[in-house]
């Protein structure tokens, strides 16, 4: 217990710190000169857990400072959060505008943040109340997907998560199904009633087929209450493709799913799901359809989102969409992630290893081990050249966008 306390205290000292430089000085020292660091925001005003002590905007700001400063500016390489809430309650925060299904940011805060700050790429957090295919979010998507702009997604089990009433319609998801019997089908019921059970929900990796999908986009895009996103996305009928899609999403599922995950994977010797990546390596598990007759099979999402690791999910959906990312953040601190992780990104695989990213989730991973800890146990485990994959290689290739 005492070292447990002392763990956790070593942590709440970094949140002492009023300036976001200090915090970034004692980090970026504990790694050799010339490293490069993504930093990521959060916006937790609409989670209902009381007022925010610094307002989000505020926060930005001050971000984009320490990105501009002649100190740290070259090693910042910051996102912005995005959470449709705040679209909605700050129309400035996103405007956009299309033609031939592209997408156009105009004067906007986001717009700012990439322009005119330089920010790097986009952070969401699902868990925090909403599911990340919201049709506000889609004009953003198809402009992320156009331009290679990278998004980073938290996808672990955690303690952040949304802490207000549950809303009624969280009650069936919205897009997918389940079986009722006699071949009919209806909305997947989503049985959790505590908020810190039903934020799986909202992180769930299967949401993201939603969008990468195009077969499932197009029922989001037919719910969408603003016929804008219809026309954006070209919708026609629910039989007929959509005439654009996401399929192009760079998007990277922070934590892997979480170390509770690979372990599920690894126990899993009974389940034929969990075995598909061996039986079928150059797809892992699909989704929608059977792997025998290519069939699309009703009734396959709902066995997958109650019975399936997120390990083996994640890694289905690299092998199957082209810019499908994962990385390592906090689950890096355990050790017992490191012969799975080896595995993974061995040239037997060369998707994976090249989509395995490394990270440590700063300063939250400090309740268990420094960041110099973390860096040295890993590099002695991957030894250089697997590490320079996942920490320079994958990384560089991940942030990398177009015009």
């Amino acid at each position: 217990t005492k070292a447990m306390v002392e763990r956790y205290v070593l942590l709440g000292r970094f949140a002492f710190y009023q300036d976001q430089s200090k915090i970034f000085e004692k980090m970026s020292k504990q790694y050799p000169p010339g490293s490069r660091f993504v930093v990521l925001p959060m916006d937790m005003a609409y989670m209902k857990a009381g007022r925010t002590k610094e307002n989000y905007h505020d926060q930005l700001a001050k971000l984009a400072k320490l990105k501009q400063s002649t100190a740290f500016g070259d090693q910042v390489l910051p996102f912005v959060f995005v959470d449709p809430r705040r679209m909605t309650d700050e129309p400035g925060f996103l405007k956009y505008s299309f033609h031939n299904h592209r997408v156009s940011l105009e004067d906007c805060k986001v717009r700012q943040c990439f322009e005119d700050w330089q920010f790097g790429g986009i952070k969401i957090y699902p868990a925090l109340g909403y599911f990340p295919f919201d049709e506000r979010l889609l004009p953003l998507w198809k402009y992320a997907a156009d331009h290679q702009i990278p998004i980073m997604t938290h996808c672990i089990r955690g303690t952040i998560y949304y802490r207000g009433k549950k809303d009624s319609v969280w009650d069936y998801h919205p897009v997918f199904e389940q079986s009722m019997g006699n071949g009919k089908y209806d909305k997947l019921a989503l049985f959790e009633r505590k908020n810190t059970d039903f934020s799986i929900n909202f992180t769930h990796p299967l949401n993201y087929l939603c969008l990468l999908e195009e077969r499932l986009l197009r029922k989001v895009v037919a719910q969408a209450g603003d016929d804008r996103i219809r026309q954006l996305f070209g919708y026609r009928d629910p039989d007929t493709p959509l005439e654009t899609n996401l399929k192009q999403l760079k998007i990277c599922f922070g934590h892997f799913g979480g170390d509770d995950e690979w372990n599920r994977f690894l126990e899993s010797d009974r389940y034929s799901f969990a075995q598909q990546l061996v039986t079928y390596p150059g797809t892992g598990v699909l989704f929608l359809d059977n792997h025998e007759n290519e069939e699309e099979r009703p009734g396959k999402i709902e066995q997958l989102w109650k019975n399936c690791d997120w390990y083996t999910l994640i890694c289905s959906m690299m092998l199957q969409y082209p810019h499908v990312y994962a990385d390592i953040s906090y689950i890096v601190h355990n050790p017992d992630i490191q012969p799975l992780l080896i595995e993974t990104i061995q040239e037997q695989h060369p998707v994976w290893r090249q989509r395995v990213l490394f990270g440590t989730d700063f300063y939250v991973v400090r309740n268990h081990k420094s960041e110099k800890n973390i860096l040295i146990e890993l590099q002695a485990a991957l030894g250089p050249a697997l590490f320079d994959l996942i920490a320079r290689e994958n990384p560089r290739n991940y942030l990398k966008t177009r015009e």
